[in-house]
């Protein structure tokens, strides 16, 4: 079967930081301290992965988890920096450490999808988007990349009904516009794939992780 390959997508949301309470002693304004300085370094991380300086964000966000292991943002966001430097190995790597922290973090999910889509992982990927299905089944993302994964195997109709899905989300979204068409030019053909994903998918995708990046604070 011709392969498809997608750009690491990147889904991350927004972290609240609740301000106004009083360090009463030494160690809360350490700890203060130390939890400014993470996210500090995470939003330099933000800030360097959107200008496109991926080894800059990744020392940032590496420093940042070095701080505090338990940050689950940054392992998710790590692994969209690793995606989008196609190292889809660490992408799955950083992917599963998010889940091990908070298994209900749908993002988490998303990710390792993705990850698993790009190591040709497809019945992996298509239960890990499940997951995220379940946590959150408004976030189309899952449903791009459990469609990539069936139209990989071959499972084309399975593939026209989460794109169905993905567009009852958004109508002009050109991903699950492309995994559609892709799907529905090569169910019941019985054979190799008769026509390439939409030309622009990967790159749509690509675009996608970094807008979808949010800042602490």
């Amino acid at each position: 079967m011709t392969g498809r390959s997608t750009i690491g997508i990147l889904i991350a949301v927004a972290l609240l930081i609740t301000a106004g309470i009083p360090a009463v002693s030494a160690e809360d304004v350490a700890l203060d301290t130390v939890a400014v300085e993470k996210i500090d370094l995470y939003n330099l991380a933000v800030d360097e992965a959107g200008a496109g300086n991926y080894t800059a964000a990744m020392t940032y966000i590496d420093e940042a988890l070095a701080i505090d292991g338990n940050f689950t943002l940054a392992w998710i966001t790590k692994a969209g920096i690793s995606s989008a430097q196609r190292d889809y190995a660490g992408a799955l790597v950083a992917g599963e450490a998010a889940i091990a922290l908070n298994e209900n973090q749908t993002e988490a999910w998303v990710v390792s999808a993705d990850a698993l889509v790009n190591l040709g992982r497809y019945e992996e990927a298509v239960a890990a988007a499940e997951k995220a299905i379940a946590l959150d089944p408004e976030m189309i993302e899952s449903y791009i990349i459990q469609g990539t994964a069936y139209g990989q195997m071959g499972e084309y109709e399975k593939e026209i009904a989460v794109s169905e899905r993905a567009l009852e989300i958004n109508p002009s979204d050109i991903r699950a516009q492309g995994n559609l068409h892709f799907a529905q030019a090569n169910a019941g053909t019985g054979s190799e794939p008769t026509q390439t994903p939409f030309p622009v998918a990967g790159a749509v995708l690509g675009a996608g992780v970094l807008f979808l990046m949010s800042r602490c604070g």
